[in-house]
């Protein structure tokens, strides 16, 4: 077994246009899936004093934290669908493999909706951008290594 590093994992968005591609955003320092599921009320008199529950639908949020590092076409489509009024869905991947990761590296793609995209002008700092993904389809790859 071997410790896995962050470091050679990268989110990977689909450019919109005429040509269509994968490409990573440049600046990442920290991307997140985070899995939440809801909870069903299984509780009944038998059960009583205690309360029972079972696992519902899977709530799966991806936030991603970039030091802006400009031009990047994939930054530009993340900003323009930030921006979309009819939230269009966007496709994205996380790839092991760093910046030359292939399509043999990916662990997680998926259709997703942007939700949140906040960008932070510090003074003496790095201008960041936090934005943050829910899944709009079941994901497509979903896997650690």
């Amino acid at each position: 077994m071997a410790k896995k590093f962050g470091n050679d994992y990268r989110f990977w968005i689909k450019t919109t246009g005429e040509t269509p591609e994968f490409v990573h955003i440049k600046g990442q320092t920290s991307t997140k899936v985070s899995r939440q599921g809801s909870e069903v009320d299984t509780s009944s008199k038998d059960d009583y004093p205690y309360g029972t529950s079972g696992g519902g639908t899977k709530k799966v949020t991806l936030t991603l934290q970039i030091f802006s590092d400009l031009p990047d076409t994939g930054f530009e489509t993340l900003e323009d669908a930030s921006k979309s009024l009819t939230s269009e869905p966007i496709e994205v991947q996380i790839r092991k493999g760093g910046a030359a990761g292939g399509e043999s590296d990916i662990v997680w793609h998926a259709i997703m909706n942007m939700t949140q995209f906040d960008t932070d002008y510090p003074l003496n700092g790095v201008v960041t951008c936090d934005f943050q993904l829910t899944l709009a389809a079941a994901p497509i790859v979903d896997k650690l290594a």
